[in-house]
């Protein structure tokens, strides 16, 4: 990759963001595509976010990716945003244009097409459990009750962040039921029970010392696991899983997918899928 005058800057705004593998899988794309492009990580804190965002435009970047924990904090920093970020309430793309910042929300396509290709699943009739209620979540509920799931239950340790997400996708989806459930053990236990998803849309099992969300024995014997993490590529919540033959799906696909939507987005070309997957399956086996 030669950088030049030039170059087109984007890149990736979230805190932390030192164990992100985004830069390796677009900037190879941008490689395959023989696009004068480069793509960095930028640990902007919480506080630090709005002139992060201001400074977009002042210094040229087509735009920049935006993960935990700023998904929801940047819609009121930009100058319009996407029908499905608007819908979800979450971004986690910019793009910088002449008449302003546009966001978009890619997750919930990544989310999608992950669970097809990898699991074979349509989420049309099916019963899901969504732990979590952040940007990823909203993401995964949204989409959930958007291509007609039946039935969309939230947990959170924050039961007002759970209970406000439900309320949202209510108001917008109201054939969908969609309940909150308490984060306590007894709760999700029984909850989790006749799902036929589980997904996990926290941080939790990206650390080894990390508590157990679940016991998989809670979960019915066909369910499928789907776990937003992908770093580590098996969580321990997936091992479990796979252990007891349930179908359990990381969170790379989910990347990739979101990543090329997002690349596409950002150089107006279509996105080199295989060479971003295989980017990560290479960072990953090394």
């Amino acid at each position: 990759m030669q950088i030049s005058g030039t170059t087109r800057v984007t890149g990736l705004f979230g805190y932390p963001v030192r164990h992100t593998f985004s830069p390796a899988m677009h900037n190879a794309a941008f490689e395959r595509g023989n696009l004068d492009y480069v793509y960095l990580p930028f640990e902007v804190r919480p506080e630090d976010l709005a002139q992060a965002v201001a400074a977009l435009r002042p210094l040229g970047l087509a735009g920049v990716n935006v993960t935990i924990p700023h998904k929801e904090a940047v819609l009121p920093l930009l100058d319009e945003v996407s029908e499905e970020a608007a819908l979800m309430g979450s971004v986690n793309t910019i793009q910088v244009r002449d008449t302003g910042l546009r966001g978009y929300n890619t997750d919930a396509y990544g989310f999608e097409t992950s669970l097809r290709e990898e699991a074979g699943m349509a989420l049309a009739g099916k019963r899901i459990f969504v732990m979590g209620a952040g940007g990823a979540a909203r993401a995964v509920a949204f989409q959930s009750a958007l291509a007609g799931a039946a039935q969309v239950v939230i947990a959170d340790v924050v039961t007002a962040r759970a209970d406000a997400l439900c309320a949202s996708v209510t108001d917008r989806f109201p054939n969908c039921r969609v309940a909150a459930c308490p984060a306590d053990t007894g709760a999700v236990e029984q909850a989790v029970g006749e799902k036929d998803l589980f997904v996990n849309a926290t941080p939790v099992g990206m650390k080894a010392e990390d508590p157990r969300l679940i016991d998989v024995a809670w979960l019915a014997p066909g369910a499928v696991v789907f776990d937003a993490i992908y770093n580590p590529q098996q969580t321990r919540l997936l091992k479990e899983a796979t252990a007891r033959g349930l179908q359990a799906v990381n969170g790379i696909g989910m990347l990739v997918h979101q990543g090329a939507r997002a690349f596409e987005i950002f150089a107006g070309t279509p996105a080199p899928v295989e060479t971003m997957r295989g980017v990560l399956q290479e960072r990953f086996g090394a």
